[in-house]
């Protein structure tokens, strides 16, 4: 049987200059930590990638999204996987809800200057090109 990567999103949610985070729960510890990580999906046969975000963050939080702005892509190895994870960067509207909690044990806004280092490697890569105004820092 030949492998193949999976492909997914990984959605920075930005609002005032603020980047939203999630802690993630203990079964997703990375290097023995817990980290803080980004929504992401795989993206289903024929789904579109603005409908990937769009169940996403429906599933996550209960929201919708105002806008959607691919900004990335990198290659992704964590935990033993191959992922080809396409960046969004979007803004979305309605409260946020934690609809997910087996994944995630909160969510916390972060200033650019304060992001925390304990990052899960796709969260770190779209953080990392939208910061850094690049398309890909990890193939």
């Amino acid at each position: 049987m030949i492998k193949k990567p999976n492909v997914n999103v990984d959605i920075l949610i930005v609002k005032d200059k603020k980047i939203l985070l999630g802690l993630l729960t203990e079964k997703w510890k990375y290097e023995g930590k817990q980290v803080w990580g980004v929504p992401g999906r795989d993206i289903r046969f024929g789904e579109k990638i603005s409908e990937t975000v769009k169940r996403n963050i429906k599933e996550e939080f209960g929201c919708e999204i105002s806008r959607l702005e691919i900004i990335s892509i990198n290659a992704n190895y964590a935990l033993g996987n191959h992922y080809i994870g396409i960046g969004v960067i979007v803004e979305i509207t309605g409260e946020l809800k934690t609809l997910i909690p087996e994944d995630w044990e909160k969510w916390e806004w972060f200033s650019e200057e304060q992001i925390p280092k304990n990052l899960f490697p796709p969260a770190k890569n779209v953080i990392d090109c939208y910061l850094n105004k690049k398309i890909n820092i990890s193939d």
